[in-house]
């Protein structure tokens, strides 16, 4: 199994140091991005069942063990791929299969969009693109993000114990118990007064600047490269379909049972054939 060979991982770019978990010698070489507020563990359970692969799974920046953003920075999603490329130069990767979770499906479909070329394929687990932003709405979206950033962050949350902050995690996202426990003891540290503490950045909680519209992420859905949506029965990306009635001419679709974190649990097993079958499918020699 691959945790046998697990490595943890540190990077830098652009200043900002990248953690990551690195699973597996040889094989097809795959990058993993996690969703909104989790970090780098959420593919622990999916990477166990790939033996064969190489895959990487990065806290992205202001999540995990990875820094955050200076204070001109910002965590739309187009704002963290040029970190993505930076640690795949780093690895000599010239060219990988692109695995996102939620958020992270979102900006991987945008990569391999952007960057064919270095893109082998693109897996999208129950997500793919954000609900499109009408056109005439840019104003009031702008004009939130920066009422948002210049209000004052208040007093960092804290809890008591591992298990309190799970609880909190599982109220804002619903997923089990073990797999909010795997986010919390990466995405949390424990403070003087014995208290446990997000590390993750308060900022990538606040308003994107800009939200694609319904034609540009039209133009993201057209992939040119071999791509494959994952959606979860329970989970958010039944609406993908509808979205984009089109998305079945550019995406291999495939339906596992489970919630939205599929990959962590109720479904990983099938989530793990599927994505196994598709490499096998796009990437043999």
């Amino acid at each position: 199994m691959n945790t046998k060979s697990l490595r943890e991982c540190l990077y830098e770019i652009d200043g900002i140091p990248i953690a990551g978990r690195l699973w597996g010698d040889t094989g097809p070489k795959l990058i993993a991005l996690h969703g909104w507020l989790d970090n780098a563990a959420s593919f622990d359970a999916l990477a166990a069942q790939l033996p064969d692969t190489q895959l990487l799974a990065l806290d992205l920046p202001g999540h995990g063990h990875s820094g955050h953003k200076p204070p001109s920075g910002g965590y739309a999603i187009w704002d963290d791929l040029r970190s993505v490329l930076g640690v795949a130069d780093q690895l000599a990767w010239d060219r990988f299969v692109i695995v996102g979770h939620s958020r992270g499906a979102m900006m991987a479909s945008l990569l391999a969009a952007a960057v064919p070329e270095r893109v082998d394929a693109l897996v999208c687990i129950d997500g793919m693109a954000a609900p499109p932003l009408p056109e005439e709405d840019f104003p009031r979206q702008l004009g939130q993000y920066l009422r948002e950033y210049g209000a004052s962050a208040g007093p960092l949350k804290s809890y008591a114990s591992l298990q309190e902050a799970a609880d909190a995690r599982i109220k804002a996202m619903p997923m089990s118990n073990a797999s909010a426990l795997k986010i919390v003891e990466r995405g949390t540290y424990r403070g003087d007064d014995g208290r446990y503490y997000w590390r993750s950045d308060r900022r990538a909680s606040l308003a994107s600047p800009v939200k694609l519209s319904a034609g540009q992420w039209q133009a993201v859905v057209k992939q040119s490269v071999p791509s494959l949506f994952i959606c979860a029965e329970s989970g958010f990306g039944h609406h993908m379909p509808n979205m984009f009635p089109e998305l079945e001419q550019h995406f291999e679709v495939a339906y596992v049972a489970g919630g939205h974190h599929c990959h962590m649990d109720t479904g990983v097993d099938v989530v793990a054939e599927k994505l196994r079958a598709f490499i096998a499918r796009h990437l043999s020699a």
